[in-house]
């Protein structure tokens, strides 16, 4: 048996935090001395670098006692467990995809400023352009959203029309930007049959049963065509049309 300071030593952690998550309903001792002070077993440790690595992924104090337990009992069938995975998940590529709109802008910046003024060809910021540009900045293809789509009951783009819209928006230049909870993607085309598809899908999403409160808007720009899509999963919308500008289209 392990004293609370025997055990915050093995751990490499306060004694205050492991008071902390017995307070929290985390850790419980599994003896006391004669005095009352607390008893630890072995298994401890491990548990407790579970909470701590659970911490370091961003999991609340809340998400991880459902996953305390599944480890514990080892049922990882819970509905619970799997809901509380899952939404950290998504809460994480929503992250990578703010700072994937970055990384394609700041490409299409870059390019812009060599557009405007040719230069040699061989300064350092043409180095700096070629290693910027020398990789496509989205490793995932669009099928990676339609996987994640497909668990979500019903959603509109896994159907034949909405894959054979996305069919027609693929190989396309696109602009992202975020603004508050809203995701605008212009894609800069005069083509009439690109704006139809876009028009169809923002129609086609506005109806969908897997994400009510999240309807798409469509518009024309002087640019090109504005998709706007707003609400908590506005991200989806940005990481598919991310992966749609370095896919060729469909002969």
């Amino acid at each position: 048996m392990l004293t609370i300071g025997q055990l915050a030593k093995q751990v490499g952690v306060r004694t205050s935090t492991l008071r902390f998550y017995e307070k929290e309903g985390l850790l419980t001792p599994d003896d006391h001395t004669e005095a009352g002070y607390r008893l630890y077993t072995a298994d401890a440790a491990p548990k407790i670098r579970l909470i701590q690595r659970a911490q370091r992924l961003g999991f609340s104090l809340a998400d991880i006692r459902p996953l305390l337990h599944a480890w514990e009992t080892g049922n990882l069938q819970d509905d619970t467990v799997a809901k509380t995975a899952e939404n950290r998940y998504l809460a994480l590529e929503a992250q990578i995809t703010a700072l994937l709109v970055q990384q394609h802008e700041l490409e299409l910046f870059l390019l812009d400023l060599r557009l405007h003024k040719p230069g040699p060809g061989n300064s350092a910021f043409d180095q700096l352009l070629a290693r910027v540009c020398a990789d496509p900045q989205t490793q995932a293809q669009s099928h990676f959203m339609f996987d994640w789509l497909l668990e979500q009951a019903g959603c509109a783009l896994t159907t034949s029309a909405g894959q054979r819209l996305l069919d027609q928006l693929r190989g396309q230049h696109t602009h992202i930007w975020q603004e508050d909870d809203a995701y605008y993607i212009l894609i800069v085309s005069q083509d009439t049959a690109v704006a139809a598809a876009l028009q169809e899908l923002a129609q086609l999403e506005a109806h969908c049963e897997a994400h009510q409160q999240l309807i798409p808007e469509f518009s024309d720009d002087d640019e090109g065509f504005l998709f706007i899509a707003r609400g908590e999963n506005a991200f989806i919308y940005a990481r598919l049309f991310l992966a749609l500008e370095n896919e060729n289209r469909p002969e």
